[in-house]
């Protein structure tokens, strides 16, 4: 029956157009952002598990993001402790030297005094001034905390390097400078070298901690952190991303319908005309 007072075929292909616009409209913004997920009426259930899963990988991030530096920081006081060893190994070439004075003269142990003490200046200089974003590494001050466990990093300064307890007095590797008690060219030159022993372990010893620091604790934490990124990443993309292919299909599928009904909503509305041409 076809009515002229109410177009009941229009006001069905309206709805159907408006309904179909909204669909049309949804495939354009979820192409348009990459998400499946932009508000919680998309899916009220996905939205809370993918922003649970978007705070997880934050803080997992920001905590790589930490052990890489201190990663960074180990290196750095690692090859600061590598030219101080090299330094220290110099140091006890001209110890050794010094001490067995058969053919050298008076001369050329001053000149390995004077070597010695430019080390020794180099040593203090490094220790003191190796720094990380302002913090001394190797002055003894700092300490870092990476995975869950604090360390301290050891002092490499000339007053700390190579202590040694002789006659009831502790030497160390400042004392072999000029003037102090185990100077090369006229001090005792036995401690002196057990002085540079000990110092050239007690830096091997700091730079093998650095590595077992690097190696055993943060390394493995890091590698840990990255997988769950990873994981969660993945997740997270599969629950929010959009699937092109699928919405893609989805835009063509709400193209055509939207065409086939703006189509049938001309012939609706031509319905009553055709009932008034009849009167005609």
């Amino acid at each position: 029956m076809f009515s002229i007072q109410n177009n009941v075929n229009s006001l069905i292909a309206q709805h159907a157009f408006a309904q179909n616009n909204i669909q049309l409209m949804r495939s354009f913004t979820k192409l348009s952002t990459g998400l499946r997920i932009n508000s919680g009426a998309d899916d009220p259930a996905g939205l809370i598990a993918s922003e649970n899963l978007r705070a997880t990988l934050s803080h997992l991030e920001a905590e790589s993001r930490s052990l890489e530096r201190a990663d960074h920081v180990v290196a750095t006081a690692d090859a600061a402790l590598g030219e101080i060893s090299e330094l220290a190994n110099r140091a006890d070439e001209l110890a050794v030297a010094s001490a067995n004075t058969a053919g050298m003269s008076q001369e050329e142990i001053e000149a390995n005094q004077m070597e010695l003490d430019s080390i020794i200046d180099s040593v203090d200089r490094i220790a003191s001034t190796t720094t990380f974003n302002g913090s001394k590494l190797l002055d003894g001050s700092f300490s870092m905390t990476a995975a869950h466990d604090t360390f301290t990093f050891d002092s490499a300064q000339p007053n700390d390097l190579g202590a040694t307890e002789s006659g009831g007095e502790t030497y160390t590797l400042s004392d072999l400078k000029s003037g102090g008690a185990l100077a090369i060219d006229g001090g005792d030159a036995a401690t002196a070298a057990q002085v540079l022993r000990t110092a050239t372990g007690q830096i091997a010893t700091a730079r093998g901690r650095l590595g077992t620091i690097s190696a055993n604790t943060i390394t493995p934490a890091l590698n840990s952190l990255n997988v769950a990124i990873e994981n969660i990443t993945a997740a997270e993309s599969f629950i929010r991303d959009t699937d092109f292919a699928f919405e893609t299909s989805n835009l063509a599928r709400n193209q055509i319908l939207g065409a086939s009904t703006l189509n049938n909503l001309g012939v609706a509305n031509s319905q009553p005309r055709m009932v008034l041409s009849l009167l005609g």
